[in-house]
């Protein structure tokens, strides 16, 4: 009996999936220089679901192509109401927001 739990026990530990960071891209209408890009990380490093182990602080600014990568700690959820504000007190304009799958192709986020 006490090895039926076990290998029950086991199986579930196995199948169930492990909580994985995740990877956002951001673009940002307004980021034109190393000062805005100071900006917004700024900002965006302060809000609790940033995974400060990446990145500069969890947060990666092209200001050639106007994208913030932000990356997301794996026990927390991606808080898009409180990312979009904290770059718009900055002065600046999030526009659109993509999910960065493992082979780091960009896809529609999806609440």
């Amino acid at each position: 009996m006490i090895y039926r739990f076990k290998a029950l026990a086991l199986l579930i530990a196995l199948s169930s999936s492990p909580a994985l960071a995740q990877d956002y891209v951001i673009h940002v209408n307004g980021i034109v220089c190393e000062f805005c890009s100071l900006g917004v990380t700024k900002k965006v490093s302060k809000l609790p679901f940033i995974d400060h182990s990446k990145f500069d602080r969890g947060v990666q600014v092209e200001i050639e192509n106007q994208l913030v990568t932000i990356a997301v700690k794996p026990d927390a959820e991606l808080d898009k109401d409180a990312l979009f504000a904290a770059i718009e007190s900055g002065g600046y304009n999030p526009v659109e927001i993509f999910e960065l799958t493992s082979d780091g192709e960009r896809k529609a986020y999806q609440p």
